[in-house]
């Protein structure tokens, strides 16, 4: 079910493979680890419209991020994502003396018999900037907010990643074309030298079916203001930020597109 905000619960975006489990690595962060080898492996992420928690918790179980923030607009979304890391971290196997952690180590059973090891944050505990709540792998953890115009400290950076799967659509028709361009400052600023942000483009015509009574009914106002076009204003509005595209894919039924934060020497 769609909300004001355009978010769909359990939502992960057409490369989402039907009937698929938690377990199932998403196809999108397959391929972005294929095309930058290393991307993610002890990087600290950002993921913008985190929805259920799928890709953050992936980005640190499976790819071996150092520490991951998801954020979602949506406070019930942020509360599964919450509850779907208790569950991953419920099935860890802790490091002994002979291996690192195992992920998915204990069956499910185990859970549904016992119960989480780790319970789910509450929403006090999500809100808190304590820097507590990272001080164990997984170093995850999740906030309620609108990214583009929150100042809460905890999730402006710097990363090396910021992933922004799905979601671009929604904040542009939100926040209008003033709003994209201080989406992509914010994104910019937030990123450490040499980072990544990492888009997966919604083109024009997705933007037209969004336009629908069961989403935001401001949207259908809204689109007809907007002047840039995610196919063609993107890449020169990115550049103006000093993000410029180094890798992209169309073998997924959305490209994905990765900019790299320009140094300045």
């Amino acid at each position: 079910m769609a909300t004001n905000w355009g978010n769909y619960t359990d939502y992960s975006g057409p490369s989402k493979l039907p009937g698929s489990a938690t377990h199932v690595l998403d196809p999108r962060l397959n391929l972005l680890a294929a095309l930058i080898p290393g991307l993610f492996a002890a990087k600290s992420c950002l993921d913008i419209g985190c929805n259920a928690g799928s890709v953050s918790c992936q980005l640190a179980f499976d790819f071996h991020a150092a520490a991951v923030h998801g954020v979602d607009i949506d406070p019930k979304l942020a509360a599964q994502a919450e509850k779907l890391l208790a569950l991953r971290a419920s099935r860890l196997r802790p490091p002994t003396n002979d291996s690192e952690h195992v992920v998915d180590y204990f069956p499910m059973s185990a859970v549904l018999t016992h119960g989480y090891r780790i319970e789910p944050e509450s929403e006090a505990s999500r809100s808190s900037s304590s820097a507590s709540a990272l001080s164990n792998w997984p170093r995850v953890k999740f906030f309620s907010a609108d990214w583009v115009v929150a100042t809460n400290q905890s999730i402006s950076g710097p990363y090396d990643v910021i992933l922004a799967l799905s979601v671009i659509k929604w904040i542009h028709l939100e926040h209008l074309d003033q709003g994209l361009r201080i989406f992509f400052h914010k994104c910019s600023s937030s990123l450490k030298p040499d980072g990544y942000l990492i888009i997966e483009l919604q083109t024009w015509d997705s933007y037209e079916k969004a336009v629908r009574p069961s989403k935001g009914p401001h949207f259908n106002s809204n689109l007809h203001l907007l002047k840039y076009r995610p196919e063609t204003s993107f890449d020169d509005l990115l550049a103006e930020e000093g993000l410029y595209l180094c890798a992209s894919s169309t073998a997924l039924p959305r490209r994905i597109s990765v900019y790299r934060k320009k140094v300045i020497s």
